[in-house]
């Protein structure tokens, strides 16, 4: 038969192959300013280049004074002066309290802050004292270094950065960073039902789908359409996919029928198949090729299966050239469902997920197969089950989360 799948890698080894790959390959980096890195990936390990707080500060509103003094003056101490934020502080004299606002430097002689609002003032008197309690000595002040030191590891290498990561950044006067340039990805779709003339047309759904996974773990994509089953203009766009990115995903064209052209079409560029065909459902199509050291994942048209197999083979190579760890986000919980998997294929099963007192609960979605798109919009993960396994109900699992990370 015609492009026949004779030799199917099972899921395990067509995962390693990904992986082993991956390995071979490295991006380099560039420095971007700190308000353009939400979404890159570090280049490098990132370290605090001050104390946090750099001093003693104030936590609250309120007055610095020494415990000391403030016990042995029944009737209080004398207020002198006020610090605030950003100002250098003036030492406290003997037997004074001193106005402090939050994040103001503790004045030297100073070792308890308490709030103002706990504090009263005698009438006629610059005097204050505790309203009821004395708060015991160090309270209200943030210890310089109480947070982290000098030194400290802030955001480890390979780290995707969102939000957090910035504020804790400029926190620290940080202004740009080091980041892994994005993998450019050539993503082409194919087959002549996508060609807006033709009398059965249909829409193209893996095109924006997969762009907007791959653009979520970092990658920079760039699509181009074939809309017809003419195996020339195929290898003419795979040529020029081949020497614009770094590397290629195609959609469709993959099985053994008459119009499926991608592995011919990268044959007759001098590509060969590292893999052809795995033991997964859904996804049984998905094949591997290489040229000259670049890669070329060709997916299944079906939208299910095409997900499917770009979350669990695509994805792991992404992270791995982009500098982090390949494995994906596994939720552990119970599943409220049996399933036994066929003797040699990797069964991946849509699953919601429900948050209970006890953990998760995973239930089976159903789906009408490898073309099923909505189901993609309900599921949280995939439970992956191996070969011959037989997952019993309640038994407790790991699933594949959909969560990027």
């Amino acid at each position: 038969m015609r492009n026949s799948f004779s030799n199917m890698l099972s899921y395990a080894a067509a995962l390693q192959c990904v992986e082993t790959w991956a390995k071979k390959s490295s991006r380099p980096s560039c420095v971007v300013p700190l308000t353009q890195a939400v979404g890159r990936i570090t280049a490098t390990a990132i370290f605090a280049c001050s104390n946090r707080p750099e001093t003693d500060v104030s936590a609250m509103d309120g007055y610095a004074f020494a415990h000391a003094a403030m016990a042995s003056a029944p009737e209080g101490l004398s207020i002198q002066g006020l610090t605030v934020a950003g100002a250098q502080p003036v030492a406290l004299p003997d037997g004074y309290a001193q106005k402090i606002l939050t994040g103001a430097s503790v004045p030297q002689g100073a070792d308890c802050v308490m709030a103002m609002e706990r504090m009263v003032q005698a009438p006629n008197s610059e005097r204050i004292r505790p309203l009821q309690a004395l708060a015991e000595k160090g309270a209200n002040i943030r210890r310089a270094g109480e947070e982290f030191t000098q030194g400290d590891l802030l955001v480890p290498c390979g780290q995707r950065l969102d939000w957090r990561h910035i504020a804790l950044l400029a926190c620290q006067k940080i202004h740009a960073v080091t980041v892994v340039q994005p993998l450019h990805i050539a993503l082409v779709a194919n087959g002549a039902e996508l060609s807006s003339t033709a009398a059965d047309c249909r829409a193209d759904s893996n095109t924006p789908m997969l762009a907007a996974l791959f653009e979520s773990y970092g990658a920079r994509v760039t699509s181009f359409l074939v809309a017809s089953d003419d195996q020339n203009a195929l290898t003419a766009t795979l040529e020029e996919a081949l020497h614009k990115a770094d590397i290629i995903v195609t959609t469709g064209g993959i099985s053994v029928g008459m119009t499926d052209n991608v592995m011919d079409a990268f044959l007759s560029l001098g590509a060969h198949a590292l893999f052809r065909g795995v033991k997964m459902r859904p996804g049984k199509p998905v094949s591997l090729f290489e040229k000259e050291g670049k890669l070329a994942f060709c997916l299944p048209g079906n939208p299910g299966a095409s997900a499917l197999c770009a979350q669990v083979l695509v994805v792991p190579y992404l992270r791995s050239v982009m500098g982090q760890q390949p494995e994906a986000l596994l939720l552990p919980g119970r599943v409220e469902f049996a399933f036994t998997a066929l003797p040699d294929t990797t069964h991946f099963v849509p699953v919601a997920a429900t948050a209970t007192a006890q953990g998760y609960v995973f239930t089976q979605l159903p789906t009408v197969g490898a073309s099923d798109i909505i189901v993609l919009s309900r599921a949280a993960a995939f439970l992956q089950v191996n070969p011959a396994e037989t997952i019993a109900q309640n038994q407790m699992c790991q699933v594949v989360s959909l969560q990027v990370i």
